[in-house]
């Protein structure tokens, strides 16, 4: 029990169903034995769980006489207030709060009744909450007026400490006059409460006040507040606010609440007798726990974009630069792979990352003033998110689309897309974004259609990805790759074309993912880094030559995404990385989930394929799914280099453990070859044959056909198809599985006779399986999201990844395909983003798994860092 009050008690409990905390608010006998009361209450509360909004505490449900709500952590107003008088900037902070969240109400029709400090809930990180809307009307003994005199039924819950005289006090200090009439009431009411709300916060003094409820009363009918007890630098502005907000004739009253979240939202100037500004401005509410000791919620990471409000500045003031962690809740991790992570708005309002839980990854967002970020409805498998320039809607992939969604509504689909390389918004009706991996830069209609080429993918060049609109809109950065040698993106170029006329030239070279920040700043990544240059966006071009300016931020080398972001108005938003923030390392797992480290140092580890007998390793050194095999002896702990051409991939074992089959990709960017090598290095490298097709994975070897299976050819549009080809250079290859999908990871069953493989064809990837006698058969053996299959040593299990979570699924023994439910086995799986996707194996002896995972110090990452008027700095450093 953490409270009780005229309602009855209130505990701390947990939803088993949904595995999480919440509120339990557990009605009187009195209450649960008035069948009335009780219907009233389910209907007041089916109308109460449709205001979706980041300031109302949510009702999840009624369980017998027990209301469910939304948990909220922190102090009530009243505590608060108790303390001492709210600054002036944090008063009107919170009160902004408060009144969105009654306008969001008001707009559909439900009325609070009941509004005061006790039922406002401040966060830890100053996110306001509004609680128990519209409860004293279905608890009221007669719900078609006002609360009149049944104020002890008050939903409010306090302390058990306090009386019942204490709580009917507290409820009758905040009535409008026609409330305490007992005369039906409307959203006016709520107006008048808020007056009351405002003015205790600003003078620590409710306005009308008493010894007794009679005396309470009749102050609210008769007298007028006490106007000198507000503040001397309280603005004109709020003083006027306060006077229509607590007009005794509701019809003389302010009619909207909307009228005063709009005020809130200006600048309010001091009145001419102020105090002077002080130079050192004030943090607003919501930044003020941030900025000291926070309290943890998990240590996972977490992307956090608090914005400071410019408007209390002294005109010519330094603004001071800020630094501070937050960490995630909700047990989520943040996705540092593949795609940016992380997304600002240009005005600094919102924030945007893409969070994993429980394999899953999702979109999660946070508007200012928010206690914590939300997760978007429909955002399951999202990716690569983009908000808005005025922070109210945010664009992102999933499942074979683009989507948008409004901050507090449902993502909507606007059109296809293969596998987006990021998204901008232009303007507010219109994207820019790459739909494939090997695609130029196209424009789609934020209401949806089809997407029109922006740019043309020139000769020499394979990719346009992670496009940035410039702030005017005119123009668009992006990140060029080029053919040949695959490479980190550090030796990509940043372009800029403007959208008008598709002119285009190069900004950058040897960068990657471009941002423009602050007024007049270029920052890009290169390595761990981030780099800035002097910007000048009139004339687009480059003004000043680079410095570093931020060292250990992470990346996915694979595709030259960096996990940062930055806004026009100065707001820096990134994952910190450490030294071997682009490493990797080797761990073993135990099926239950029991870790145990290879002994190999840190570096770029991918592709790895244990041995037959379980004494070796093959594997690959290098980035963006290329590099030269390795070997590795488990039982000696050494590494020996076995190719030195830096464009090999994907070495396969024969039957035997003395050759490794690999292919190699060759400088034109067209084609790729076969070839393999004796596992001890003893001969030279033979090239069997050439794949047409820019990039060609061996998934296993055929020995008894003298043919491999090809787990993915990528052919020039960017699709892949998995073949048989026979080792013969004459000999033609076999399509086992070529559609206008792409189908990558394929994996042979222990046995030869199934073919296990990932398809997009479902617009998401999903493991489907293959009879090899009979290619025309096949069955989809995952329905929720799966990527790379592996089979167990025998054959009767088949694993899979989706984002980091390892799953088994069961498969009968027999001539047909029979699949059961899948189960989760581990979390932790390094999601490479490479098309082979070989981010672990299973040992053929002892039936562990052998992961590539990253060799960061979790510890060094387990908050995400924002930078509050970090402008200040780029004009210092960059110039």
């Amino acid at each position: 029990m953490i409270g009780a009050g005229g309602m009855g008690e209130v505990y701390r409990a947990r939803d088993p169903r949904l595995h999480r905390e919440v509120a339990l608010k557990v009605l009187p006998e009195l209450f649960a034995r008035d069948p009335d009361r009780l219907a009233r209450l389910t209907r007041e509360a089916q109308v109460l769980a449709s205001l979706n909004h980041p300031n109302i505490a949510a009702i999840y449900g009624i369980e017998g006489h027990a209301l469910v709500m939304e948990l909220v952590e922190g102090e009530d107003l009243s505590v608060q207030i108790a303390r001492e008088p709210l600054p002036i900037p944090e008063a009107l902070a919170i009160a902004r709060q408060i009144a969105e969240a009654l306008e969001v109400a008001h707009e559909r029709g439900i009325v609070h009744r009941d509004l005061k400090p006790a039922n406002v809930k401040i966060s830890p990180d100053g996110g306001v909450k509004v609680l128990d809307f519209g409860l004293a009307k279905a608890l009221s003994t007669d719900a078609g007026r006002g609360v009149g005199l049944d104020m002890a039924n008050s939903p409010t819950f306090t302390s058990p400490a306090m009386t019942q005289m204490g709580i009917i006090l507290g409820t009758a200090a905040y009535m409008a006059p026609e409330q305490a009439r007992g005369k039906t009431v409307d959203r006016r009411a709520d107006i008048w409460a808020f007056g009351c709300v405002l003015f205790e916060m600003l003078s620590a003094a409710r306005p009308f006040d008493g010894d007794t409820v009679t005396d309470v009363l009749s102050a609210i009918v008769s007298r007028e507040p006490d106007w000198a007890r507000l503040p001397a630098a309280t603005p004109a502005a709020v003083r006027t606010l306060l006077r229509r907000c607590l007009e005794k004739d509701p019809r003389r009253r302010l009619r909207d609440i909307g009228e005063a979240r709009v005020l809130l939202e200006q600048p309010i100037d001091a009145p001419a007798d102020a105090p002077a500004a002080r130079t050192a401005r004030r943090a607003p509410v919501w930044l003020v726990p941030a900025l000291g000791v926070l309290v943890p919620l998990l240590a996972v990471p977490i992307v956090v974009v608090l914005l400071m409000n410019n408007r209390s500045e002294t005109p010519g003031a330094a603004r001071a630069i800020t630094r501070y962690d937050v960490q995630l809740p909700d047990k989520a991790a943040v996705s540092i792979v593949f795609r940016p992570a992380v997304s600002v708005s240009a005005d600094g309002s919102a924030f945007a990352f893409v969070g994993t839980a429980e394999g899953i990854n999702r979109i999660y967002v946070r508007s200012r003033g928010e206690a914590a970020p939300r997760v978007i409805a429909g955002s399951e498998g999202g990716a690569s998110p983009a908000l808005s320039p005025d922070g109210r809607w945010v664009a992102f992939f999933a499942d074979g689309d683009v989507r948008k969604a409004r901050l507090d509504g449902t993502a909507v689909t606007l059109g296809p897309a293969r596998d987006v390389r990021g998204i901008t918004w232009v303007d507010p009706s219109t994207l820019v974004l790459t739909a494939d991996s090997g695609a130029p830069l196209s424009r789609m209609s934020a209401m949806g259609g089809e997407a029109s080429p922006v740019t043309a993918i020139a000769a020499g060049e394979r990719t346009h990805r992670w496009p940035s609109a410039l702030a005017a809109g005119k123009a668009v950065l992006f990140t060029v790759g080029t053919v040949g040698k695959p490479d980190t993106y550090d030796d990509g170029t940043i372009d800029v074309v403007t959208l008008a006329t598709g002119e285009r030239h190069v900004l950058v070279k040897g960068a990657a993912m471009a941002r423009a920040c602050g007024r007049d700043h270029l920052v890009y990544s290169k390595g761990t880094s981030l780099y800035a240059v002097p910007f000048n966006a009139e004339r687009l071009q480059v003004t000043g030559a680079a410095v570093e300016i931020v060292e250990g931020v992470e990346r996915d080398a694979s595709t030259g995404a960096a996990h940062f972001d930055c806004s026009s108005e100065g707001t820096l938003v990134y994952v910190p990385g450490t030294a071997s923030g682009d490493l990797y390392q080797l761990t073993w797992m135990d099926r239950d989930g029991r870790s145990q480290p290879s002994g190999l140092s840190p570096d770029r580890y991918q592709e790895v394929r244990v041995s037959p007998d379980g004494t070796r390793v093959a594997l690959l050194k290098g980035s963006s799914g290329a590099g030269d095999v390795w070997i590795y002896d488990i039982g000696a702990g050494t590494m020996t280099r076995l190719t030195f051409n830096g464009t090999s991939a994907a070495p396969s074992w024969s039957a035997d453990g003395r050759t490794v089959y690999y292919t190699v990709f060759d400088a034109s960017g067209e084609r790729s070859s076969i070839a393999r090598k004796l596992a001890d290095g003893s001969r030279d490298a033979e090239t069997l044959r050439t794949v047409e097709g820019r990039r060609s994975y061996i998934g296993s070897v055929d020995e008894a056909r003298q043919a491999v299976i090809l787990d993915a050819v990528v052919t020039v549009n960017d699709r892949g198809d998995v073949l048989r080809v026979p080792l013969a250079p004459s000999a033609a290859a076999q399509a086992l599985v070529s559609t206008r999908f792409n189908e990558f990871g394929a994996s042979v069953s222990p046995g030869g006779q199934w073919l296990a493989y990932q398809s997009d064809e479902s617009s998401r990837p999903e493991i489907y399986v293959l009879d090899l006698a009979n290619p025309t058969l096949h069955w989809q053996v995952t329905s929720t999201g799966g990527e790379e299959p592996h089979w167990s040593r025998d054959g009767r299990e088949l694993y899979y990844r989706t984002a980091n979570r390892l799953l088994a699924v069961p498969i009968a023994a027999g001539p047909s395909f029979r699949a059961g439910s899948p189960r989760a086995l581990f979390d932790g799986i390094y999601n490479s983003g490479i098309e082979s996707g070989r981010s672990y194996d299973v040992d053929p002896k002892t039936g562990r798994f052998l992961l590539v995972v990253r060799a960061r110090d979790d510890r060094a990452t387990s908050a995400v860092r924002v930078v509050l008027n970090w402008d200040a700095e780029l004009s210092d450093r960059a110039r």
